[in-house]
């Protein structure tokens, strides 16, 4: 599970390595990242986003992805 100290680690990468980091993350998670190619404004944007989530966020997409496998 991805937990807010593991994306603040993220954060601190280079934008090269967080979109990097951030396809293999999504990837893992079961999305279809073959067209994910972020370009700076996009990766601008993902880490405004990515500093905002907190542990209630990451807990909450938990129980959604639960009841999305669950069917």
């Amino acid at each position: 599970m991805l937990t807010k100290k593991t994306i603040d680690r993220m954060l601190e990468m280079p934008d090269d390595r967080l979109a990097a980091m951030l396809k293999l993350t999504l990837s893992a998670a079961g999305a279809d990242t073959s067209r994910f190619d972020p370009d700076p404004k996009t990766v601008r944007k993902l880490r405004a986003l990515l500093r905002e989530v907190t542990d209630a966020d990451l807990d909450r997409v938990s129980v959604l992805m639960y009841l999305y496998r669950r069917g």
